[in-house]
């Protein structure tokens, strides 16, 4: 039985660092959104969404709407775009005090 000496199959992290095509990728933590993507994603859901809502309360007003399941729909979305946004704000806020109260 042949043994393979450790230090030929261990790569320096120096040249890991040099050449990071070499550098094994662990999981998918590199293809995951940053914090300001998601946050700045749920504004403008909120956004885009009441603007659908402000725009099919128009066209109710004018008259051009027939259906109000739809105009149900858009409220729903809106409703739950902005609870969303409200669940996220809270869990930063929260998370921020957490820190704040770490004692170092």
């Amino acid at each position: 039985m042949y043994i393979v000496p450790i230090s030929t199959s261990i790569t320096p992290l120096d040249i890991l660092s040099q050449n990071e095509s070499a550098a094994p990728v662990i999981g998918s933590y590199e293809k995951s959104p940053s914090f300001s993507d998601v946050f700045r994603e749920v504004i403008t859901d909120v956004t885009e969404t009441q603007q659908v809502v402000n725009e099919d309360s128009a066209r109710l007003v004018m008259g051009e709407i027939d259906d109000l399941h739809t105009i149900y729909n858009n409220l729903t979305k809106a409703e739950i775009a902005v609870e969303t946004f409200v669940a996220v704000k809270d869990a930063c806020q929260q998370s921020y005090n957490e820190i704040m109260q770490m004692s170092m």
